[in-house]
């Protein structure tokens, strides 16, 4: 076993939390975590009949050979990240990353000038800038990883791969398109031997052209409705193994920094909307219609069946990085109906809602800091990443952390300890639900309370009055300029 070499967040630290009760159990699903990092290594969570096992071998018999700290469902193998798959120009793209960090949470004015020429050099890189957005998914999972240990001693991993490294929203898409264009092609000769069936006078038809394009039959909200109920079943049928994965690894907590992007989705059906079936100019209240009942019968289906698996756990989601209000929009898992999940904003270090942040006074519950947070990278590297996909981390981490102090909390009154317990901001008043930062002292203070036998309501109270707000750091900075074109660009050009 290799030491334990603890990484520095650069938001507010939470030293000494989570270091008193039995360790609690987490789960990063995502595209995989590197274990082997020094890190990650002494805090991993391993099946010890594997671990003690043949190579080669399904040692305990549960259908995954060598599945030592998870598994990898997409590739079917227990290797979790694929290091032969580290980029090239590793190094150049973690000092990028850094780079571009320092100018998402306080501006260009906060790099040299040397910096910053480097950074743009390499962001108009054309060989060069797809490295960094490979980084930015295939070193997800282990970035995810990372902030969830992050001073977290307590805390035992597990990781499955859910997502093939790099896949695009508008991949998943196309591949569901595709599946409902074979369907209607196989489906169109029935249709139309009904219709030829039901005239009173009609003429002999010619044989149907199952090569002719689907457009050739404006496709119905109603008949949308009828294909994506049949492909949700099928994706929830596909993810039952996952989701009894899940159930057997059974953990308290689980960190979901994945979903559905809104305006890619977008883009991808209104092009197959006109194209394929059918619509003429659709409105953009029409394509998020059809998007909306995409996500809500397709990928929500899919995700309710693969957290059913393990029903007791808090999963921890990320709102989304398009900066949009989620109110109107159905978003995959944020939408997911289940009462044990909490979905999970970013902050700029708790003083404001980060550009890019996702929000919504109904949908979204809480905000925790996901702007330039360093954590694992793989290959024992640490880096530095934005992204409510790093908030949400953060957010589980604070909940394996109430589970540390007391054990015997449910799901659902962790999740109502953090939302309870929240340092208030006017300027999330009508952004998360909770209204608020999450205060971790304050959570962990308040699990104590209920632990001594207090009710929820009465520790959340009482912990309001005994733990005060957290300081926030002052900065000479005023932030990026984002009216400035190019520092926008370069802002939204890697966020996770």
């Amino acid at each position: 076993m290799k030491k334990a070499i603890w990484c520095v967040v650069l938001v507010l630290t939470c030293a000494n939390l989570g270091m008193a009760g039995e360790p609690v159990t987490a789960v990063v699903i995502d595209s995989g975590s590197d274990f082997t990092h020094p890190l990650l290594a002494p805090l991993a969570r391993p099946n010890l009949a594997e671990l003690r096992g043949q190579p080669g071998v399904d040692d305990d018999g549960n259908g995954y050979v060598d599945d030592v700290y998870g598994w990898n469902f997409p590739d079917n193998c227990a290797t979790l990240v694929d290091l032969s798959k580290t980029p090239p120009a590793y190094d150049r793209v973690i000092e990028t990353l850094r780079l571009l960090n320092i100018l998402q949470a306080y501006g260009k004015e906060a790099l040299k000038p040397e910096e910053f020429q480097t950074l743009l050099k390499n962001y108009q890189d054309q060989q060069f800038w797809p490295w960094v957005e490979f980084t930015g998914g295939w070193a997800h999972g282990t970035h995810c990883a990372g902030i969830l240990s992050t001073e977290n001693p307590g805390v035992r991993l597990n990781a499955i791969t859910h997502l093939p490294a790099g896949q695009a929203p508008e991949q998943m898409a196309q591949a569901a398109i595709a599946q409902i264009r074979h369907r209607r092609l196989h489906a169109r000769p029935r249709r139309q031997a009904a219709a030829r069936a039901t005239r009173v006078e009609a003429r002999p038809a010619a044989a149907p052209d199952a090569a002719a394009p689907a457009a050739a039959e404006p496709v119905s909200l109603a008949e949308l409705k009828l294909l994506f109920t049949q492909l949700g079943q099928e994706y929830a049928a596909q993810i039952r193994k996952e989701a009894a994965y899940l159930g057997a690894l059974a953990p308290r907590v689980a960190n979901c920094s994945f979903g559905s992007e809104n305006a890619a989705l977008l883009a991808v059906f209104k092009q197959n909307m006109v194209e394929e079936w059918g619509w003429t100019n659709p409105t953009d209240q029409e394509v998020q219609q059809v998007v909306n009942l995409f996500v809500e019968k397709v990928l929500l289906v899919r995700d309710k069946a693969l957290f059913a698996g393990s029903p007791k756990t808090l999963y921890c989601i990320a709102a989304g990085n398009s900066g949009d209000c989620l109110e109107e929009i159905v978003v995959s898992p944020n939408d997911v109906d289940i009462p044990n999940k909490l979905v999970v904003a970013a902050t700029l270090e708790n003083k404001k809602l980060a550009d890019f942040s996702c929000y919504g006074k109904t949908k979204v519950d809480v905000a925790v800091p996901g702007v330039n947070i360093y954590a694992t990278f793989p290959n024992n590297k640490m880096g530095y990443m934005s992204g409510t996909s790093m908030a949400c981390p953060m957010a589980a981490r604070f909940a394996t952390q109430v589970l540390q102090e007391h054990p015997g909390l449910s799901a659902v009154e962790v999740k109502k300890i953090l939302m309870g317990t929240v340092d208030k901001k006017d300027w999330l008043a009508d952004k998360v639900v909770s209204g608020g930062v999450v205060n971790p002292r304050r959570a962990v203070h308040a699990a104590g309370l209920v632990k001594q036998g207090k009710s929820l309501d009465e520790a959340i109270a009482e912990a309001r009055q005994a733990v005060p707000d957290m300081t926030i750091r002052r900065s000479p900075y005023k932030g990026p300029d984002l009216s400035d074109k190019l520092i926008r660009d370069l802002y939204f050009s890697a966020v996770f």
